[in-house]
């Protein structure tokens, strides 16, 4: 993901509206952590990021995944607080019919992390392998 060049792109819309990339992702994650998906949320997340371009907001899109299971993995953020924000992600993506591929294998870590007694403990490894050799 490119997001150095995505904020060099916006800066100015950026600067004007929310400021930088990290500032984006936060408030972001901030409207992600409403309690489901609901119109309420849809039209939160819409207001921010229906400034982009479909490519951007794509790319917007898996960047606040990978944020999300970067602040999962540095402890951060709870499982709970986390499972929250990409479930609502995950959300906002179905209901605009645009998926992400690199964000929905950060959901679906998450998803089976929800499945068995051992969920949990696989979700580390599995997020690793979704963020891919960086992680």
């Amino acid at each position: 993901l490119q997001i150095k060049s995505m904020s060099n792109k916006h800066s100015a819309r950026s600067n004007n509206s929310l400021g930088s990339m990290t500032n984006i992702l936060d408030t972001l994650y901030k409207i992600c952590l409403h309690p489901r998906p609901d119109e309420e949320f849809i039209n939160r997340f819409s207001k921010v990021i229906d400034v982009y371009s479909i490519a951007e907001k794509s790319e917007l899109v898996d960047s606040l995944a990978r944020f999300i299971a970067e602040k999962f993995l540095s402890g951060e953020g709870s499982f709970e607080e986390t499972d929250v924000a990409i479930n609502n992600l995950a959300g906002y993506a179905i209901c605009n019919n645009r998926i992400p591929e690199f964000m929905w294998g950060v959901y679906m870590a998450f998803d089976d992390a929800e499945l068995g007694s051992d969920g949990q403990q696989r979700l580390p490894s599995n997020l690793r392998h979704a963020l891919g050799p960086a992680a």
